[in-house]
């Protein structure tokens, strides 16, 4: 079985090794091999490792858009000195 991993744990983990883990604890669960408290412990696991992964992507979502505001944001100012000059 793989070891559970705590929340702490699991809050240092990048998008990619959370994925990688969720995949993991996924096929384990799949396998049913495992007891009840072991399906259970994975399947908490599995939640915060998927919460996890989603707060990643919002936070690189937000990152995006705020780039592109500001992009969109110095192409009209730039667009406005072309028009004024």
């Amino acid at each position: 079985m793989i070891s559970s991993m705590d929340v702490a744990e699991i809050e240092s983990l990048s998008f990619e090794d959370s994925y990688s883990r969720l995949e993991r604890v996924i096929q384990k669960l799949e396998g049913g091999e495992l007891s009840l408290d072991e399906s259970v412990a994975l399947f908490e696991e599995g939640m915060q490792l998927a919460r996890h992964c989603g707060q990643k992507l919002d936070d690189a979502e937000l990152n995006v858009s705020q780039l592109l505001s500001a992009v969109a944001e110095h192409e009209a100012t730039r667009q406005e000195g072309f028009s004024e000059g």
